[in-house]
């Protein structure tokens, strides 16, 4: 048999709720992850799974602590056994996207290392906690998956970590990949996904989580900006900041006012949009106000990079250099 590691974190998957009528008002990692393999003895006849409960949390509570303990255990796993198939993690799916990206920088290896969560608790009526789950654990063991990096298994869909958001409150299609779409899915038949296209970048491949995280808050675009907001970031010696930008990536005379009228040393900073699609493209004034654009990455995942930059020490030509090379 297949061996395989399941990581089980809480999230919806592992919700429950008063009644199974209910889908909206539940509370999030109640189940361990062992409940959530019984629920499925499908998968019994695919893998023998080991199960560790790293959290049993909301995945809005996620701490840099579940982060450094899912990075470390899975290069452990993978070190420990040449034999091990892949990894399973199951997901709160709120911030699902941002651990995808951040194990995508770190993990190098070219067994799958697959997240996955549900939108419905597993109390409810119509859960789709247990087929997502049996899903993921199909693509996960594939030879199709080998060489993809980290992946999202939901609703069918497989997504890659670097292109997948959550784009709905509600509604089990709740995920897509803009611009870009899924890299394929999986079904009765099988597993369909594209195939790899060459090695893939690892750019904190060999680099161990510290305990001490760097401040790199995300500061949003809107009409009229309180400019105290990025004052107060910059008198506060962040180490880095996320422009949520209007349009494309764009800040408010305001706010680059408040750049130019700066004197002391400038944090890292990318900016990214608010539009929930499209790149963000070189701007003539970026280099004079200390800014870099995010490309294709969303602002949390811009800041998922971002802090690993600054604990490895990067400065902009190094960040510059990666976001440039990435598709």
């Amino acid at each position: 048999m297949n061996r395989l590691l399941l990581l089980a974190t809480g999230g919806t998957i592992a919700g429950c709720a008063a009644d199974s009528a209910t889908s909206n008002y539940y509370t999030a990692g109640v189940l361990g992850g062992d409940a959530l393999l019984a629920a499925v003895p499908q998968l019994q006849d695919l893998a023998t799974i080991s199960v560790e409960q790293i959290a049993n949390v909301d995945s809005a509570d996620l701490l840099f602590a579940h982060w450094r303990a899912l990075v470390g255990r899975i290069r452990d796993a993978f070190a420990a056994d040449p034999e091990l198939a892949g990894v399973v993690i199951t997901h709160g799916t709120n911030t699902l996207e941002e651990t995808a990206w951040l194990l995508q920088l770190l993990i190098d290896d070219p067994r799958p290392v697959v997240l996955v969560g549900a939108m419905r608790p597993a109390t409810a009526l119509s859960a789709d906690g247990p087929l997502n789950l049996l899903h993921a654990v199909q693509v996960a063991l594939s030879h199709e998956a080998r060489g993809h990096g980290v992946l999202v298994v939901m609703d069918g869909q497989v997504h890659a970590a670097q292109r997948v958001t959550k784009l709905a409150t509600q509604g089990v299609g709740a995920f897509a990949s803009p611009d870009s779409g899924p890299l394929g899915w999986v079904d009765d038949v099988g597993i369909h996904l594209t195939s790899v296209s060459g090695p893939r970048q690892v750019p904190f491949a060999y680099f161990d989580l510290p305990e001490q995280w760097p401040e790199v808050p995300i500061v949003y675009g809107c009409v009229d900006p309180e400019p105290l907001l990025l004052s107060t970031c910059l008198t506060s010696r962040v180490a880095g900041l996320v422009f949520t930008g209007t349009g494309a990536g764009q800040l408010s005379v305001g706010e680059c006012r408040v750049l130019e009228a700066w004197a002391g040393p400038r944090p890292l900073m990318l900016r990214a949009n608010r539009c929930g699609s499209g790149p963000v493209h070189r701007h003539a004034e970026d280099e004079r106000l200390g800014l870099l654009p995010a490309g294709s990455l969303n602002p949390q995942k811009a800041r998922v990079l971002l802090l690993l930059a600054v604990l490895a020490g990067w400065d902009r030509n190094q960040l510059d250099a990666l976001i440039t090379a990435s598709p």
